[in-house]
């Protein structure tokens, strides 16, 4: 006769095996999708190099051979049997990241030069597939909107135009399909609100800022210490918490799983300003929902519930505004690399190339259009450029054609969501809700899970 579990005895075989593999929970593709190609970017950006060579080290089948059989084995016990609402969290947290799992086992067999040709293809298909249900396929309402303020009217504007600067426009015109016209607006909230969420974001994480140099600007070196500091004042570094650098990255980014937060070695130097959002959005937010949901005893919400990542990516870029005390565009230029790719211009499909000698002109007008003073406008808006289109194209070969990595298209979609949730908020006990763990708040069944951690950590 098999064994037959109560829900406590299946959470505490989960969390188990969790615990021995918390990548089970905590799985994110982009860290296995980091490759080399940074090493390639010069030769790239100045003609010399005309195709990257996206390998991926991490993205091996024996790394997702291991990780795979402790799914399974989290899996099993929660599929049948006496449930609870969290052991049915758990099964939806550890479910959503077996998804992830076959996103980046497809990625491996079409970036495989062992594998045919016809599984490649196969695989190709099924990463697109993976890759839209996990994070959302780009909207073309969106996107036309996006590209006509970005694209059309940069393109038509002519005035004092040098003759350097009239060909980049006429080069940009011939690469762009034509934009459909759209009424979606996108979503900005109001003065009064940002005002009232900035009150109330700066009372709670003025002293976790507390320790950066109004005056300085930090090495990446710093960096990582200042965020260590900000780590032991939120309560992460008793937890085990850590910043460190990371090889072959530029970004900056939390890893729940390993309890690391992230900082590129390529990255620049920053200013306290800017150090100071990144705090909030990085520490405040994406650790501080994770210590408080582990703090609970709540292993889904510690590293993610099913579907939790537009609402957090938004929720982190919206309070870091607040923070700052006025909105900013967000993910703009990985919505129109997303679109471009994907031909949302009325034209056909673009890899990594033809996607890149787009956005480079873009970003090149941005700068000219704004300030005529740089002379290195051309050299600054290809590096940009680079780097936002590696991060939409990671996980692929880049030479396929339509094929992107759509997880950055959250920093933009789920903006009004958490703006229309903020707006109802006046107090710090009602921001604790957003803080209870990484989750949707936006969704009913996680906002009863916000509760419950609430409730569990007050009585603490």
């Amino acid at each position: 006769m098999s064994e037959t579990l109560n829900s406590e005895q299946k959470i505490s075989r989960v969390e188990t095996i969790v615990e021995n593999h918390p990548e089970v929970a905590g799985l994110q593709a982009f860290e296995y999708f980091r490759s080399k190609a940074w090493d390639q970017k010069e030769a790239f950006i100045s003609g010399e190099l005309t195709e990257l060579d996206l390998k991926y080290p991490a993205l091996n089948q024996d790394a997702i051979v291991a990780i795979r059989n402790p799914m399974l084995d989290a899996l099993k016990p929660l599929m049948s049997g006496e449930k609870s609402e969290k052991s049915e969290a758990l099964y939806d947290a550890v479910e959503y990241r077996y998804s992830e799992l076959f996103m980046m086992d497809m990625s491996r067999i079409m970036n495989s030069t062992a594998a045919s040709n016809e599984d490649r293809i196969e695989a190709e298909k099924w990463f697109v597939i993976a890759n839209e249900s996990l994070y959302g396929k780009p909207n073309k309402d969106v996107f036309s909107a996006l590209a006509k303020r970005k694209i059309s009217e940069r393109i038509h504007q002519r005035t004092n135009d040098d003759e350097s600067t009239t060909q980049l426009r006429n080069e940009l015109n011939k690469l762009i399909g034509p934009i459909d016209e759209t009424e979606y607006e996108p979503f900005v909230p109001s003065v009064e609100l940002v005002h009232r969420i900035s009150l109330l974001v700066r009372e709670r994480f003025s002293d976790l800022v507390s320790h950066i140099d109004s005056t300085k600007r930090y090495t990446i070196d710093e960096m990582v210490k200042v965020l260590d500091i900000s780590l032991e004042k939120i309560g992460a570094k008793e937890l085990g918490w850590k910043a460190e650098l990371v090889p072959d990255s530029s970004a900056l980014a939390v890893s729940a799983h390993k309890k690391i937060v992230e900082v590129g070695e390529n990255r620049q130097s920053t200013m306290a300003r800017k150090l100071k959002i990144l705090n909030i959005h990085e520490i405040a937010v994406h650790v501080g929902r994770s210590i408080n949901a582990e703090k609970a005893g709540w292993t889904s919400a510690r590293y993610g519930q099913d579907s939790y990542l537009k609402f957090e990516e938004a929720l982190a870029v919206a309070l870091q505004d607040a923070y700052r005390g006025r909105p900013r565009e967000h993910g703009v230029d990985y919505q129109l690399i997303a679109g471009l790719a994907y031909g949302l211009d009325n034209h056909t499909p673009r890899d990594f190339n033809e996607a890149y000698e787009i956005m480079w002109r873009i970003k090149a007008l941005e700068k000219i259009d704004s300030v005529k003073t740089d002379p290195n406008i051309g050299e600054s808006a290809k590096s940009i450029a680079f780097k936002r289109c590696l991060r939409l194209f990671r996980g692929t070969t880049g030479k396929q054609k339509g094929v992107v990595s759509l997880k950055d298209l959250a920093y933009f979609d789920g903006q009004e969501s958490v703006w229309s949730i903020l707006k109802d908020i006046k107090s710090q006990d009602e921001l604790d809700y957003l803080f209870a763990g990484k989750l949707d708040n936006s969704k009913e069944e996680h906002q009863r899970i916000a509760e419950q951690i609430i409730m569990t950590n007050r009585s603490i």
